[in-house]
């Protein structure tokens, strides 16, 4: 009897650590932002003089701890020295960000081999809005 009664509890117990594995799958299948850490580059160049850049300048991103930053630069090989970092909210491959009091928003859409990312902005006063900007992951 206490054979069976064993055989039963092990059988719950093993049944709830399959329960608690399958319900953490979405918490635990997907990393952040932070599996996208480097530097990425645009394709093309825009005319960032209306943010003290040039009228050839690339635009740059960077991820790092969790966080993304923007900068151009005069060149595609070279980032800018320094990121002003801020938050971003999504999971997967598709993340949003709105900085600078909401005057800046947009959305990062990387591949999921983390190759590329597609920049996105639907409000900036300095750059094209509903315009898809490919930047490639820099080595």
């Amino acid at each position: 009897m206490s054979k069976k009664i064993s055989t039963i509890f092990l059988s719950l117990f093993l049944v709830g650590i399959l329960s608690v594995s399958c319900s953490n799958k979405d918490k635990t299948g997907s990393a952040g932002i932070e599996q996208y850490n480097g530097n990425y580059v645009s394709t093309e160049t825009f005319n960032g003089s209306a943010t003290g850049g040039t009228a050839t300048d690339y635009l740059w991103i960077s991820v790092k701890d969790g966080q993304a930053g923007m900068d151009s630069a005069n060149n595609n090989n070279t980032p800018p020295s320094t990121f002003n970092y801020f938050p971003v909210t999504g999971s997967g491959t598709d993340y949003s960000f709105s900085i600078a009091s909401d005057s800046i928003v947009g959305t990062f859409k990387f591949a999921s081999d983390g190759s590329k990312v597609t920049v996105r902005f639907t409000k900036n006063p300095y750059l094209p809005i509903n315009k898809d900007i490919v930047c490639n992951k820099k080595q």
